[in-house]
């Protein structure tokens, strides 16, 4: 649950995920060397030298206090002096013990902490001014007032380490990032040329890149040739088959015709016609994976001609187009056998119901188009079984009104696919039916 719940936050491509790999790293040795460097420099560093300037402080004092031969104010001042300080007095108690301490003022924090323990709480700090601290030490008749410059308890430049570190960092990913997007490439051309050729489309490809990408460039062009050689042999032994049966198909149709007109031979030249209708839907499922070049089509314009076309023959047919706010971009579709594709699913719904819709709805990442009748239906179990080629369901829709062999809905899946889309099979809430939803990737 745990492990589930972290990948949600990891980048979901390989260059984000190659990238955060080699930040990580680089930002935890940082905050390591970072914290380490804060430890030692604002905490260690600054105590040793607040040592040094309180012991300078206390000099000051003792000596002042015990000096005789001139006004204390002098003393202070020409003691303060002797140490490169600004040094005087003055009679009124500071409101704030701390004044003006910033949060992330470390070396500050340090001084007021090592002070405090040399003066117990007999000391006063101001920090308004950025480049000096004003301390005030209490008196047993007045208050001393010391200006500190703030190199006198911390390093110059502290931040220089950091700055080195952050600008070094920057470098080091942004040259990881140009190296990487170069490695990157040719994975990111295999996985276009891998899905142009799952919707029939065959783009050159060249492997380029490390020996690894290499060797899965030169696996996908063998596949990709072994493939195209079947779907090549089963096209070309498929039309052997059809012309070698169409033949004696034709002399059978002729002796028949020939014949008496009884009850026998009508039977007869049913089962001949049937079987030629068997063979020229056989023959369009084997071609689905068609050399029709592909084109821009607009899917709402193509799916209007077909639905109006269809309405010539049958009223009861209706378009809605929903998301009429979103533009409908073109789609690259092989024009006929798409087409086919949806007059099969059309011409079931006509076989099996009284009223057909049509919705075409337009998303971000896809087209939806779905088809809806009033027919029985198909019950959920038979569903898939119904998308396998030569399947026709007794049970759900009545095959005596139906005079095809179970492939249109095989050929649609089959063309749908090859689309890079998915196509399935619902029940329809609206009208009770069938419901098929097809899913184009935009």
């Amino acid at each position: 649950m745990k492990i589930n719940l972290f990948k949600q936050y990891l980048p979901r491509k390989l260059f984000g995920r190659t990238i955060l790999i080699f930040l990580l790293p680089i930002v935890l040795i940082e905050t390591v060397v970072f914290i380490a460097f804060i430890q030692r420099h604002f905490e260690q560093v600054t105590s040793q030298m607040s040592d040094a300037f309180a012991y300078q402080v206390k000099y000051i004092i003792k000596n002042a206090v015990e000096e005789t031969r001139e006004p204390k104010y002098l003393s202070f001042y020409n003691m303060g002096k002797d140490f490169g300080l600004d040094v005087k007095t003055i009679q009124h108690e500071p409101t704030l013990r701390i004044k003006s301490l910033d949060i992330f003022d470390f070396s500050g924090r340090a001084f007021v902490n090592t002070m405090t323990k040399n003066f117990d709480n007999n000391i006063f700090f101001d920090f308004s001014k950025s480049r000096q601290i004003t301390l005030i030490v209490s008196l047993d008749d007045r208050y001393l007032s010391i200006n500190v410059p703030r190199g006198r308890i911390s390093a110059a430049n502290p931040h220089q380490l950091l700055v080195l570190m952050v600008f070094v960092s920057i470098f080091l990913v942004l040259l990881a990032i140009i190296v990487f997007r170069n490695q990157l490439k040719p994975l990111i051309k295999l996985a276009e040329v891998s899905e142009a050729f799952g919707k029939g489309q065959s783009l050159q490809f060249k492997p380029s890149g490390s020996d690894e990408v290499r060797r899965a460039g030169l696996a996908f062009i063998a596949m990709r040739s072994r493939i195209e050689r079947q779907i090549e042999q089963r096209t070309q032994m498929l039309s052997g088959v059809s012309h070698d049966l169409r033949t004696p198909l034709t002399r059978l149709k002729l002796s028949l015709a020939l014949l008496k007109n009884t009850n026998e031979t009508k039977e007869m030249l049913a089962d001949v016609n049937s079987m030629q209708s068997m063979l020229d839907e056989f023959l369009a499922f084997t071609k689905t994976e068609s050399s029709e070049e592909v084109s821009l089509i607009d899917p709402v314009k193509f799916i209007k001609r077909i639905v109006k076309r269809n309405q010539r023959i049958f009223e009861k047919i209706e378009l809605i187009i929903q998301n009429n706010q979103l533009k409908f971009e073109k789609l690259p579709l092989r024009k006929n056998i798409f087409e086919r594709a949806i007059q099969n699913i059309i011409d079931n719904a006509i076989n099996f119901g009284s009223r057909i819709v049509v919705k075409v709805e337009r998303n971000k990442k896809y087209l939806l188009i779905k088809l809806e009748d009033n027919g029985p239906g198909i019950e959920p179990s038979d569903r898939a079984t119904a998308l396998k080629p030569f399947t026709r369901l007794d049970q759900s829709r009545n095959q005596n009104n139906h005079s095809g062999v179970g492939l249109g809905l095989s050929i649609a899946l089959d063309t749908v696919r090859s689309h890079g889309g998915n196509l399935s099979l619902t029940k329809s809430n609206e009208l009770g039916g069938l419901q098929v939803r097809i899913v184009i990737p935009m």
